[in-house]
């Protein structure tokens, strides 16, 4: 597995893989822009991980994340798959994204002063997908993040996601796909 070392605001550096490269086809715009977020970000001196958002201070994409009418566990919705994801995500077909100079980050150690990004998107942290595995052994992860996700959708993009279908909350948590 190939790697790029680019370095942080502090000298530590922050490592792009091509698989993490691959897992970005998700949000293509963003990856030439890596350099210049991570010359922005500061690493935890604590070996922590790292979820930084970021604004560059001036547009630099669109967010895909909108808030919506909440939704239930049990009450249906659109979701689709996106690239490179386990399972779908709650989107809203017909809706546009918004200009954002954001841009979030997701990184972890691997040693002292270096970490390897997880993951980047335009726009403001957001928690973890219900169905991230994750949260299996942390209950209140679990919480924040469908109480987030019953309020908020991803703007459905037919670049980067499957065609959508209607299921609920709790059959995409449980691996259940639903189409009405």
């Amino acid at each position: 597995m190939k790697s790029i070392s680019l370095k942080d605001r502090c000298g530590g550096f922050i490592n792009l893989t091509d698989s993490v490269s691959e897992h970005l086809e998700a949000h293509p715009e963003i990856l030439a822009l890596i350099p210049e977020i991570v010359s922005r970000v500061t690493l935890p001196t604590d070996g922590s991980r790292l979820a930084s958002q970021t604004s560059l201070g001036r547009v630099v994409g669109q967010s895909s994340l909108i808030s919506t009418k909440k939704i239930g566990l049990s009450e249906t919705a659109w979701f689709a798959i996106r690239k490179n994801r386990m399972k779908a995500s709650r989107v809203v077909p017909n809706a546009s994204p918004v200009d954002t100079d954001l841009v979030s980050i997701v990184a972890n150690p691997i040693e002292k002063n270096s970490y390897e990004l997880v993951t980047a998107w335009f726009g403001a942290m957001a928690p973890k997908e219900p169905w991230d595995p994750d949260h299996a052994d942390d209950p209140t992860a679990y919480e924040e993040s469908i109480n987030f996700w019953c309020r908020h959708a991803l703007v459905y993009d037919p670049e980067v996601m499957d065609e959508p279908f209607e299921s609920t909350w709790e059959d995409i948590v449980n691996g259940r796909r639903t189409i009405k």
